[in-house]
């Protein structure tokens, strides 16, 4: 059996290559903020990641454009990151959560 650890750089890394090609949304640059890293003075991440018992829960932030159908865009981010985070890394994805953190319009859009 071949023993490995993933760093929470190189998860999220593959996570934003898996949503590279995305239309409609993208992941938020700052991420947004709340209530506790506002409090604690930490900067927003657009990817979360805790682990628990050989589990991974991922929270993402992102930025749709406006008029996208969100709920859709939500499944479609959910299911593109857990089926490449379960296939390429082995980790059993307990969750992928979206947050959609902006609406943008057409031309702030660059996914």
């Amino acid at each position: 059996m071949v023993e490995y650890e993933l760093s929470d750089a190189a998860i999220i890394g593959i996570i934003t290559l898996s949503l590279e090609g995305l239309e409609g949304a993208r992941l938020a640059s700052g991420g947004g903020r709340s209530v506790g890293d506002v409090l604690s003075g930490r900067r927003g991440r657009p990817v979360r990641i805790s682990r628990e018992e050989g589990r991974i829960r991922v929270e993402l932030q992102l930025v749709a454009r406006y008029g996208e159908p969100l709920r859709e865009l939500a499944e479609q981010v959910q299911r593109t990151v857990y089926d490449v985070l379960t296939a390429t890394t082995g980790l059993k994805v307990e969750a992928v959560d979206v947050v959609f953190a902006d609406v943008t319009a057409e031309g702030e859009h660059a996914a």
